[in-house]
């Protein structure tokens, strides 16, 4: 079915299943009904994953869309945080040549496993791409190591490029924990809020050692706020100690003010550069 209607993108109600050249198939993660969006998003056509791609083959011909190649970066944002966090990350990868392609997950409506078995679909049904790196914030680094605990096809499908995870929450998070207790804030955040005990999140293997993986850390500024609302105390990782609990290639810390760290220049520029070089 035809639409032509604007819409916001997805945000929490919408996961990405498919991406090339800007344009996307989302399912709706309730009624799994799907629809395909364009570059700008406008919804062009709706019905079933498969139908939706045929709809796309038409508008590749009208719309002259020319193919992709080369290497694309997955980006996946943290919990309630949208793909439009990333923005002025995906303008300057752009500019050094990459591909990007930011994923909407409702993070805030499916558990771990739900978020996984979407991002193995998306990545099972992405085309013309040689080489893909993963850029993480928050939860999107404790989903993509659940991720690569699957034997999945595009597995050796790829080659694979590197992973920047920036704030991550390799050790769970007891706040998260504490807060989905409370019934009106544990609706808010969501079932993954409640999978974050420490506990169990540390029992995640790090990602496998051929994969070259940059930690960001820094204190965000909405969990500092968080932290003298409810009166808990956050344990401190320092880059030594995540170094080796991750066995990362490298880890380092960056101060940063911005309510949105991806506004910050230098954790932007840090990221290109080890997606680059392998070093910060």
């Amino acid at each position: 079915m035809f639409s032509g209607f604007y819409t916001l993108g997805g945000r929490h109600f919408w996961e990405d299943v498919f991406f090339y050249q800007k344009w996307r198939i989302q399912r709706n993660y309730v009624t799994k009904k799907c629809r395909l969006l364009d570059n700008w998003d406008i919804s062009r056509f709706e019905g079933s994953f498969e139908e939706c791609r045929q709809a796309f083959i038409k508008f590749i011909e009208a719309f002259e869309i020319p193919r992709q190649k080369g290497h694309m970066i997955i980006m996946l944002s943290g919990l309630g945080e949208t793909k439009n966090i990333f923005k002025p990350l995906w303008r300057f990868a752009l500019k050094e040549g990459f591909m990007a392609a930011a994923i909407n997950y409702p993070s805030t409506q499916k558990g771990i496993d739900g978020h996984v078995r979407q991002l193995d679909f998306f990545l099972n049904h992405l085309e013309d791409v040689e080489q893909i790196s993963f850029v993480t914030h928050g939860i999107g680094s404790v989903i993509l190591k659940r991720l690569f605990m699957l034997n999945s096809p595009w597995r050796q499908h790829f080659k694979l490029g590197r992973v920047v995870e920036v704030c991550p929450r390799n050790h769970g998070s007891l706040l998260l924990k504490k807060l989905s207790e409370s019934k009106i804030l544990g609706f808010i955040l969501g079932p993954m809020a409640a999978e974050m005990l420490p506990s169990q999140i540390e029992k995640i293997p790090p990602l496998p050692k051929n994969v070259e993986t940059g930690i960001i850390l820094s204190e965000s500024l909405i969990m500092r706020i968080a932290e003298i609302l409810t009166g808990t105390s956050l344990s401190k990782r320092d880059p030594a100690s995540e170094l080796k609990f991750e066995r990362a290639t490298e880890v380092i810390n960056i101060s940063s003010r911005k309510w949105n760290i991806f506004n910050d220049p230098a954790v932007v520029g840090a990221v290109v550069q080890f997606l680059l070089t392998g070093k910060f």
